[in-house]
């Protein structure tokens, strides 16, 4: 067994590697063309009706989406995270290949436009869970956090890029060029996707800290897709430091949701900066969880990995705290840059202790998990913070945000295995 584990370590590559590189070539290209295709959709929406009504339909595009997370973690299990990746950016491309044809012939109609943006979530559902799983595959497990740090520097640059892209395609030929370019990024991550698969099939069975047992079951042998469903959230909810982990995670994500996505405009406003500052401070922010992944890839957390999360996240809530009291867009911008920084570093670390826990057999349902959690946040992070900025105000609303992230690291500090987990 120790031969066999040493030679699939050998047979892993870096994260700098042409393997890996092409695979986050392609997360790039896929977030890319998603977030293209979303600032494209919302001018054009915006521009036929109310924002009101824009602002509900945009909201509905996205619940296929969330509702298919659970189930796609399954599929990657099952079938491979690879085979499902380039399934789901094949079947992007041909969506978006039809929805430019469609737009051409009968116009861009929001029927259409909303219709084309909840299949291309729902497709996109199928990519995530995979790629989380695949990860560990291709790194040997001590590159595991940078080769997190740079896949999070693809994915969050080919988001950046494509809210201009998406704008300039419009401009340039309307949303038949949006989704004709779409149709040829997903094409391209397809055949990327296709070249990183892992040297050697992955491991069968993997030893867990303190989870349940995962027999491996021969394809003649598989469960329902629904069974295997049910399966995954029994063993995440069996495996008590996944359990934390995911608990974690998500507390991280809510303390600092609200404040990054409504919270800086409607603090921007409160501080008399309109606009303007609204994009200094998400710019802030976009810089510090930046430099936050670029330290990750030259000095990576590994031998002790739980000071890095106390460290991260009391950083976060001091920063949630200050915010509340700031009295200019230039402390507010030191505040959300710090924000950004520990925000990022806390959950690089979190996912990559989470993708080392879970069993090699149930690590897409697990991912699956992780991102309903990315979802979802947001929208209870805005409500939450919207109804709590008017009922409180700005100091207690933030204050309520730090006590989420206190509550965050009280989860991870309640496990001995993960206050002295490892990631070498």
């Amino acid at each position: 067994m120790r031969s066999d584990q040493t030679a699939l370590r050998a047979a892993r590559s870096g994260p700098m590697s042409a393997r890996y590189l092409s695979f986050v070539g392609a997360i790039g290209l896929s977030s890319i063309g998603d977030a293209a295709w979303t600032i494209a959709l919302a001018s054009t929406v915006v521009g036929k009706t109310d924002a009101t009504t824009a602002g509900a339909v945009l909201a509905l595009a996205g619940v296929p989406r969330i509702a298919a997370l659970l189930g796609t973690g399954a599929v990657a299990d099952r079938y491979g995270p690879v085979r499902v990746m380039v399934g789901s950016d094949l079947m992007r491309c041909a969506l978006m290949g039809a929805a430019a044809v469609a737009v051409l012939g009968i116009g861009p109609s929001v029927p259409l436009l909303i219709a084309v943006a909840a299949l291309l979530g729902l497709l996109g559902a199928f990519f995530l869970p995979a790629s989380g799983a695949l990860r560990p595959q291709l790194l040997p497990p001590d590159e595991l956090v940078r080769g997190n740090a740079l896949y999070l520097m693809g994915l969050r640059a080919g988001q950046t890029a494509g809210g201009p892209v998406g704008a300039w395609l419009l401009g340039l030929g309307g949303m038949v060029a949006v989704a004709a370019a779409n149709a040829v990024s997903f094409l391209v991550s397809a055949v990327a996707v296709s070249r990183s698969r892992p040297p050697v099939p992955a491991e069968q069975k993997q030893p867990t800290a303190a989870g349940p047992p995962v027999p491996a079951e021969p394809p003649a042998s598989r469960p329902k897709l629904i069974t295997q469903i049910a399966e995954g959230m029994r063993y995440a909810a069996a495996h008590r430091e996944l359990r934390l982990l995911l608990g974690a995670s998500g507390l991280v994500g809510l303390a600092g949701a609200g404040p990054i996505n409504i919270g800086l405009v409607l603090l921007s406003e409160h501080l008399g900066a309109g606009a303007a500052g609204a994009g200094v401070l998400l710019s802030a922010f976009t810089v510090g969880a930046a430099a936050a992944f670029l330290v990750s890839l030259v000095l990576p957390v590994r031998r002790r990995p739980g000071i890095g999360v106390v460290v991260s996240v009391v950083a976060q809530a001091a920063a949630l705290l200050l915010l509340g009291h700031v009295g200019s867009v230039v402390a507010a911008a030191a505040c959300y840059a710090a924000l950004g920084a520990a925000g990022a570093q806390a959950s690089l670390i979190l996912v990559s202790l989470i993708q080392r826990l879970a069993a090699v057999p149930m690590r897409g349902r697990v991912m699956a998990i992780v991102s309903l959690l990315d979802f979802v946040a947001p929208t209870i992070g805005n409500l939450a913070l919207g109804a709590a900025v008017d009922g409180f105000g700005f100091p207690v609303t933030l204050a309520l945000h730090a006590v989420a992230a206190a509550a965050a690291l009280a989860l991870f500090l309640a496990s001995p295995v993960l206050r002295g987990a490892r990631l070498d």
